[in-house]
């Protein structure tokens, strides 16, 4: 495990006030308020087109899953990291919480359809599966950053509600949706464009990361019926070549930029998209990351 996260579970096996299920919370939260996840794996994925009806995006094996020292080294100077490393550390933490407890255990499940890793916990009184960077919706590792309730946890079998009331202990008072968010739209329900800058003013407040910034606006701009697609951009500034996805769409005749990194919408024109950002980089195969 990572050293913080490695200093909370000895806190918390301390911790005589809190049940086994608030304590995996707890290491939920604090994970999610404490990492952000590494998009610039998505940048390394490989399509796969040879079958025209069945398109796949291939992961490297190697990004956060075949490593070496260089790797671990790298990874103890940043907080962000993928879906693998996430799965392995929080199961360690659970199954360390467990102490001797043998009803329960955690361990790794990988979803083959989407190349996705999350937590499984399961015993006697229930099963659960924890995942709090589904790439498909607004993550928690996003969500509780703003103060929002977490979603990513799906109950399978649990017949005394044990784990289910601890999640909603946990919920409540939070909100389902940023307050501000609502009333933008509520208030410039006739001016979508201006809708779409005023919910960057207003993620612009949290302290997300280029990857929590995308996906939140990304369903945004698509619960309005606008068609996005995906573009690249390099992060300028660090000793390592990193990626963040920003989105393009078109809207009333102009082309428009959700640039990530900058944590800005602005119109754009071909040209400069391509000379500024990098088109369809699953195309290519890429040769080792050192993290």
């Amino acid at each position: 495990m990572d050293e913080p996260i490695k200093t909370l579970v000895e806190k918390l096996l301390k911790d005589n006030t809190l049940s086994f299920e608030e304590k995996v919370l707890e290491v939920y939260k604090f994970i999610c308020l404490n990492y952000i996840y590494d998009d610039n794996v998505l940048f390394f994925f490989r399509k796969d087109a040879s079958d025209i009806n069945n398109i796949k995006y291939i992961a490297v094996d190697w990004y956060g899953r075949i490593v070496d020292e260089k790797w671990k080294a790298n990874r103890k100077k940043h907080n962000r990291r993928v879906c693998y490393e996430f799965a392995r550390l929080y199961a360690k933490a659970i199954n360390q919480l467990l102490e001797e407890n043998d009803n329960l255990e955690a361990f790794m499940l990988g979803d083959k359809e989407n190349t996705h890793y999350v937590v499984g916990l399961t015993g006697k009184e229930y099963s659960v599966i924890l995942d709090l960077d589904d790439f498909n919706s607004i993550k928690d590792l996003t969500r509780l950053k703003m103060g929002l309730t977490i979603k990513g946890i799906k109950i399978l079998r649990d017949d005394l509600g044990k784990f289910q009331k601890a999640v909603e202990k946990f919920n409540k008072d939070k909100l389902n949706e940023l307050v501000e968010v609502k009333k933008a739209k509520q208030n410039l329900k006739d001016n979508i464009i201006e809708y779409f800058k005023r919910v960057v003013e207003i993620l612009n407040s949290y302290n997300i990361d280029s990857q929590g910034f995308c996906e939140y606006m990304r369903s945004i701009i698509e619960d309005e019926e606008v068609e996005i697609e995906k573009v690249w951009k390099e992060v300028k500034g660090d000793n390592e070549k990193r990626y963040s996805r920003c989105l393009v769409f078109d809207f009333d005749s102009k082309i428009y930029i959700l640039d990530s990194v900058d944590k800005t919408l602005s119109v754009i024109n071909k040209e400069t998209l391509d000379k500024n950002y990098i088109l369809n980089p699953e195309e290519n195969e890429y040769s080792y990351f050192g993290g």
